[in-house]
């Protein structure tokens, strides 16, 4: 099975394109998962599903966690996938993912355009309250976002704990630390449910961060891995930073 490493901010991914095919066996799921674990990276991106015409292309992506579940989504991938997308597939006026918009921003900073954020309790991801004190964001995927300073090893604590509880998250739930820098900044640190650990990075925890934060105009997000800017407009959220393949 051939693949691609790919990198956005010191999230880590391996990238299989499998845009011929429709839809994956659990076969490959698995032999995708081994590889992952053998790559140590954070999670494995599949492309499947192209559709093109003269003026777009269009693909869908499937998220593997290192626990060997799908993920609903992943912000940093998604921008992964836009480097893949637009390096290795160009001359195309128009790119999408999942039916959300691509661009390109010179040469390695990409952004996907989603929508907006929801603050409303989702059942398949919250049976019932209590949320131990947090605020619920989903943008794509769930997460849980606390306001404040929190170490390294509080925040993997209180992610683990929250995980455990299939009770509340049958599905699991991020688990987002985040703190006020300035009007317009913030500093993020993110638990992870497919990866059951702190990443460096994460995208939509980015993008729920922002939204808890504010509810229009642009955010900097700074992550133990770099840089994003979050854009938060009326008719929805964009993520914006440096990805490679």
């Amino acid at each position: 099975m051939e693949y691609q490493l790919a990198e956005a901010c010191q999230n880590t991914f391996i990238l299989f394109d499998c845009l011929e095919k429709q839809k994956i066996d659990e076969e490959f799921l698995q032999e995708a998962q081994k590889l992952l674990k053998k790559e140590n990276r954070d999670d494995a991106l599949i492309l499947i599903g192209a559709q093109s015409d003269q003026n777009s292309l269009s693909a869908q992506m499937l998220v593997l966690g290192w626990d060997g579940t799908l993920a609903e989504f992943c912000g940093n991938g998604s921008r992964c996938a836009a480097a893949y997308l637009f390096q290795h597939y160009p001359g195309y006026e128009n790119y999408f993912l999942n039916s959300h918009r691509l661009e390109r921003h010179g040469e390695k900073v990409y952004s996907i355009q989603l929508p907006s954020p929801s603050f409303e309790l989702n059942p398949r991801f919250v049976s019932e309250e209590p949320l131990f004190g947090l605020q619920y964001v989903e943008t794509l995927e769930p997460h849980l976002v606390y306001f404040g300073k929190m170490g390294d090893e509080e925040l993997l604590a209180l992610g683990q704990e929250i995980n455990r509880r299939k009770d509340l998250f049958p599905l699991g739930i991020n688990v987002n630390a985040c703190e006020v820098l300035g009007s317009r900044e913030l500093y993020v640190k993110t638990y992870e449910r497919g990866v059951q650990r702190l990443t460096r990075s994460c995208g939509t925890g980015s993008m729920a961060c922002a939204a808890a934060f504010q509810s229009k105009g642009s955010v900097h997000v700074l992550t133990p891995g770099g840089k994003l800017e979050i854009d938060l407009r009326e008719d929805g959220i964009a993520l914006k930073g440096e990805a490679l393949v």
